[in-house]
C-alpha cells in the first residue's frame, strides 16, 4: 500500500477508504469519486494520490467493481 499519509477530513480519502475496507465499489460510488475529484476542473495532489490508491487496489484484485 502507498506510503503517502492520508488526509482525513478529506471525502474522497473517505470514500476511497471506505471502497477498500469493503473490498467493492459500486457504480454510484464510481460516479460520486468522479465527480468530487472533477468537480473544481483540476486534481490536486492528494486527489491524485486517492485516486491512484484504489487504482492499485483494484488491479492488485484486493477491491472488486460491483453493479
Amino acid at each position: 500500500m502507498s506510503s503517502f499519509p492520508l488526509q482525513p477530513d478529506c471525502p474522497i480519502t473517505d470514500l476511497v477508504s471506505q471502497c477498500i475496507r469493503a473490498r467493492q465499489i459500486s457504480q454510484v460510488q464510481y460516479q460520486k469519486l468522479t465527480g468530487m475529484v472533477l468537480a473544481d476542473g483540476r486534481v490536486d495532489e492528494n486527489e491524485r494520490r486517492q485516486v491512484n490508491r484504489l487504482f492499485d487496489a483494484i488491479q492488485s484484485g484486493r477491491v472488486k467493481i460491483v453493479d
